[in-house]
């Protein structure tokens, strides 16, 4: 899920990076409020520059009514958060010279080819990143209610059914129109396990627990062991917690798209790679692939959604499945990025994150006139 939250920073002055007057005792009031205004168990905040994390706090609890304090060390579901560390593997692939942007997918696949619609025979990794390729969204449970087990069975199957589907979006005279597509992420995915020879999960631990030293686990936290943070939701008008036991869980099928749990300064260790690179360092990619990354479209890039405001760009990547929600900013003309994250992704939840989004914002950039954030 990459919901619209482009206004947080309009009204926004460049040139403050600083002399920002953000406390962490700011950021513990409002995350306080937010928990308590909009039934958040847990809200953890970390707000950085691109020399060391600022702000970090948690307040709450792993399960609803428990008292079981939440803590830094716990795990968050990320969701659709999970499409930038793909695009994160492509980029680096790309620097290798095993991949490029513009690889078509039938170059990979052609055993996949004969039965596909000509529609998308031309297609390619950078289309299918950039939600341009066509491909079916994926992204409600209705989506995989029509599908029989033996597509299900495994993302190739998966695939094959997808590509001999009619498009979902409209073609124009530039391609496909957007069309924001979990599933397109399951074949960008694709791309890069046949170029590499390995999984997707296998890529994702190289990636991040190798490479970076951020541990990473699938699925949702408490599948990893139950005192782990619970995802929550609105069951009958009611705040519940899933347990492990849960039937609820991300289909294996689109995992690539949003099936990953981060504990808070871990993935904000990651956000920071990404300041950094947009500010011009090279480190796990170069400078310019995160450029790439995040500015090769307008709107909805390459995993990541991007704006403008007062002459200043910024990125942001969200995720939810729906009972987890991860929020993402990053400022690199301002050197400021924060990530917010909660074990609840209600409507209220998404609510108070962004609250406390514009009033990190405000703080930061010591905005006290803007009265209306």
């Amino acid at each position: 899920m990459m919901p619209d939250r482009q206004d947080l920073s309009a009204g926004r002055s460049n040139g403050n990076e600083k002399s920002h007057s953000l406390l962490k005792e700011d950021v513990t009031d409002f995350i306080e409020q937010a928990r308590h205004e909009n039934s958040i168990p847990a809200m953890a905040a970390v707000v950085m520059d691109s020399e060391r994390l600022l702000i970090a706090d948690i307040q709450g609890e792993r399960v609803v009514g428990s008292n079981d304090a939440a803590t830094l060390d716990d795990y968050f579901h990320i969701g659709s958060c999970t499409k930038s560390i793909l695009t994160v593997i492509a980029g680096r692939l790309i620097e290798q010279g095993r991949l490029n942007w513009r690889t078509r997918f039938f170059d990979l696949f052609p055993e996949l080819q004969a039965a596909a619609r000509d529609d998308y025979l031309a297609i390619t990794l950078e289309e299918l990143l950039l939600c341009r390729a066509g491909i079916a969204p994926f992204t409600a449970g209705e989506d995989y209610s029509r599908l029989d087990a033996s597509t299900t069975e495994s993302r190739h199957a998966f695939i094959a059914y997808l590509v001999r589907q009619e498009p979902a979006a409209k073609r124009t005279k530039r391609g496909f129109k957007h069309l924001y597509s979990n599933a397109s992420y399951a074949m960008a995915a694709a791309m890069v396990e046949r170029v590499t020879d390995l999984t997707w999960e296998e890529l994702i631990l190289q990636t991040l627990s190798k490479d970076l030293q951020l541990p990473v686990i699938f699925g949702w936290p408490n599948n990893h062991h139950r005192n782990q943070p619970w995802g929550h939701a609105e069951i009958d008008g009611t705040l519940k917690a899933l347990s492990p036991d849960h039937e609820y869980r991300l289909p294996e099928i689109i995992a690539p798209a949003g099936d990953l749990s981060l504990k808070p300064l871990d993935y904000a260790n990651y956000v920071q790679l990404h300041l950094r690179g947009l500010r011009g360092e090279d480190n796990y990619l170069a400078a310019e692939t995160y450029r790439t990354i995040h500015y090769r479209q307008r709107g909805f890039s390459l995993g990541v959604a991007n704006a403008a405001s007062w002459g200043e760009r910024y990125s942001m990547f969200d995720g939810s499945a729906g009972t987890f929600y991860c929020a993402t900013m990053v400022f690199p003309d301002s050197n400021l990025a924060f990530v917010i994250m909660t074990n609840s992704g209600t409507a209220q939840a998404v609510k108070g994150i962004t609250w406390v989004s514009k009033k990190i914002i405000k703080k930061y950039f010591n905005l006290w006139w803007m009265f209306w954030m």
